[in-house]
C-alpha cells in the first residue's frame, strides 16, 4: 500500500504467447520482497487428522524416466496416477466442451534431471537437455510432449507444498495441450495461463468430488492447489499485464482456478471471447515509492506536515472514510470504532462475549465498547514478513471493521455466514482503493500497491477453517471467493 494525495472531498459514490512452441510453463518464483521466505507451505496449514496414504504403483509407459528410472518413491507413483487420470478426465471432458474427440499426447512425458543421457525432444531445437528444463515444467506444441524438472523443481515443490499441489500444476500444463487441440494456441499468454489455471481447477474438482478412481482430493489438497497458484504467480516487480509473457498475479490465478473448480471445463472454454482481461486487476510496481509498496506498521519518522505514513494511521483513516460516507448516504447511524493495541502475551482486553483465547495473533472487534483490539506483536510480524506485508494487516483490520459495520446494521448473520460477509465487505473496501482511483470527487488517503491483493488472499488462507465442513469462518476456498466477489463486484455484490 502507499499514501495517496487526497483530492477534493465530495459525495461518495460506490460503483457497485508463448515463446516459440512451448507453454511458458510452471516456474517457481521467489518471495515478493527481499529477506523473506516463500508463501505459507501446505504443511503449515492446520489439520486435525492424518489420512491413510494410498499406495501408488509406478506403472511403465506413462513417464519416460530415462536411464535412471523412477528415483522419487515419495511421489513418482502418485504423479503417474495423476498424469493418467488427467488424460482420462479429458477423454470425457474434451468432447463435451469442444465437440471433438480427445487425442492423447503423442510425444510423451519426460522427467529431466542432471546427467540424463536418454534423449528428450527439443522444443524449437533438435533435443532438450537438463538446462533447457531446469526449474520448469512445460508443454511443447512442437512434438506434443511435456517435460518437467525432476532434479530440483518437483522434489522441492513436493517437499514444500505436497504432491497434490504438484499434480495441480501438472493439470495446468495439460491445459496448454487442450488449447493446442482446440486450435487456440495463438491467443495472448495471459489468457492462455488464465484458462490453464481454470482447467486445473476443473480437474481438481473432479478429484475432490469422487470422480476419479485413483486421485482423491480433500479440502486440504484443494487449498494446497490454490497455494500452488500463489507460488507460481508473477513477481510484483514486473510489468504486470504490459508484459507479453505475463502469467498473472496470485489473485487472478486463484480466481481462474476457482472458476474452473465451480464451473468445470465449460466455464473455462470461453475465456478467449468473454473480455477476460477486463476482470484482471493490474497494479504496476511503483519504483519511486520509498516503501516499495509496503507501509511500515508504525512510521519511525513522521513527516511534520503530512503526518505518519504507516499502517496504523492510513488504513483506519481509509476504512473510516469509506464506511462513514457510505453509512451517511444510506441514513445508517454508524460511529467509527477506535483501535487499541495489546501485547501478544497479554494482558488482554475485556469484552463481554469474547473469550481471552480469541485475542492472541488476532484483530478483534468488541461491540460493547466499539473498539477494534489488535495484537501489536503479531501485526508487526505480519507487516515485516515477505509474503504478507501491510495488506495482511489491512485485511485483518478491515474484517474487524466489517464486524463493526454489521453490528451497526444489526445484521442477523452468525457464524460462517457472518465471517464470509466480512470478507466480502473487505473486498468492497479494497475495490475502492484499487488504482487508478477515478477523479470522481471521492477522497482517499490510500491506494493499493502491487502484491497487496496476493497478501490478502495469503492471509485469508492462513485464517481459514480446516475444511468446508468446519463452518466457523469459512474454508480457504470460501473466504477467497467471498473476498474476490467484493473486490470485483463492489458492495452490491455482497448482498
Amino acid at each position: 500500500m502507499q499514501r495517496r494525495l487526497p483530492i477534493s472531498l465530495g459525495l461518495l459514490a460506490i460503483v457497485a504467447a508463448a515463446c516459440g512452441g512451448a507453454s511458458p510453463g510452471v516456474t517457481a518464483v521467489g518471495s515478493q520482497r527481499d529477506g523473506g521466505g516463500l508463501i505459507p507451505t501446505e504443511s503449515t496449514q492446520p489439520g486435525d487428522t492424518i489420512p491413510v496414504e494410498p499406495t501408488y504403483e509406478v506403472v511403465d509407459g506413462v513417464v519416460d524416466f530415462g536411464e535412471a528410472g523412477p528415483t522419487h518413491p515419495e511421489y513418482d507413483g502418485f504423479l503417474i496416477a495423476a498424469f493418467s487420470d488427467i488424460q482420462q478426465f479429458w477423454t470425457e471432458a474434451f468432447p463435451e466442451t469442444y465437440g471433438a474427440p480427445w487425442e492423447p499426447l503423442t510425444g510423451g512425458i519426460y522427467a529431466a534431471y542432471p546427467g540424463r543421457q536418454a534423449p528428450i525432444p527439443g522444443c524449437g531445437e533438435d533435443v532438450s537437455n537438463y538446462d533447457d528444463v531446469q526449474g520448469n515444467a512445460f508443454y511443447c506444441i512442437d512434438g506434443d510432449f511435456m517435460a518437467y524438472d525432476d532434479g530440483e523443481l518437483l522434489p522441492g515443490l513436493v517437499g514444500l507444498l505436497g504432491k497434490e499441489a504438484v499434480a495441480v500444476a501438472i493439470a495446468h500444463e495439460f491445459g496448454h495441450a487442450i488449447q493446442a487441440r482446440a486450435g487456440e494456441w495463438q491467443n495472448p499468454t495471459i489468457l492462455k495461463e488464465q484458462q490453464a489455471d481454470c482447467f486445473a481447477g476443473a480437474w481438481s474438482a473432479h478429484a475432490a468430488s469422487g470422480g476419479s478412481d485413483t486421485i482423491h482430493f480433500d479440502d486440504a489438497d484443494v487449498r494446497a492447489g490454490m497455494i500452488a497458484m500463489l507460488y507460481v504467480r508473477d513477481p510484483i516487480e514486473g510489468e504486470g499485464l504490459a508484459d507479453p509473457n505475463a502469467h498473472g498475479t496470485g489473485f487472478d490465478r486463484v480466481g481462474a482456478f476457482q472458476d474452473g473448480f465451480i464451473g468445470g471445463p465449460v466455464r473455462c472454454q470461453p475465456f478467449f471471447t468473454e473480455n477476460r482481461l477486463d476482470g484482471l486487476v493490474d497494479i504496476p510496481f511503483d519504483y519511486e515509492d520509498p516503501n516499495a509498496g509496503n507501509l511500515p506498521l508504525v512510521d519511525p519518522a513522521p513527516d511534520p506536515t503530512d503526518g505518519p505514513e504507516d499502517i496504523v494511521t492510513l488504513i483506519p483513516l481509509s476504512l473510516e472514510l469509506f464506511w462513514v460516507a457510505l453509512a451517511a448516504a444510506n441514513a445508517v447511524t454508524f460511529t467509527p470504532p477506535t483501535l487499541s493495541p495489546f501485547p501478544n502475551a497479554g494482558p488482554f482486553p475485556s469484552c463481554a462475549g469474547i473469550d481471552e483465547a480469541a485475542y492472541p495473533d488476532n484483530v478483534v472487534f468488541c461491540p460493547g465498547d466499539n473498539t477494534i483490539y489488535w495484537d501489536q506483536d503479531t501485526m508487526l510480524e505480519l507487516s515485516l514478513n515477505a509474503n504478507t506485508g501491510d495488506m495482511s494487516v489491512g485485511y485483518l483490520f478491515s474484517n474487524a471493521y466489517s464486524e463493526a459495520v454489521q453490528t451497526a446494521l444489526q445484521s442477523s448473520r452468525v457464524g460462517e455466514a457472518r465471517a464470509l460477509f466480512d470478507d466480502c465487505l473487505t473486498g468492497a473496501w479494497v475495490a475502492y482503493i484499487v488504482p487508478p482511483i477515478p477523479d470522481d470527487g471521492r477522497e482517499s488517503f490510500l491506494q493499493l500497491s502491487a502484491g497487496d491483493l496476493d497478501e490478502a488472499i495469503t492471509t485469508a488462507m492462513g485464517r481459514s477453517d480446516v475444511s468446508s465442513d468446519t463452518d466457523i469462518v469459512g474454508s480457504a476456498f470460501e473466504k477467497i471467493d467471498a473476498f474476490r466477489t467484493g473486490v470485483l463486484g463492489g458492495l452490491n455484490s455482497c448482498v
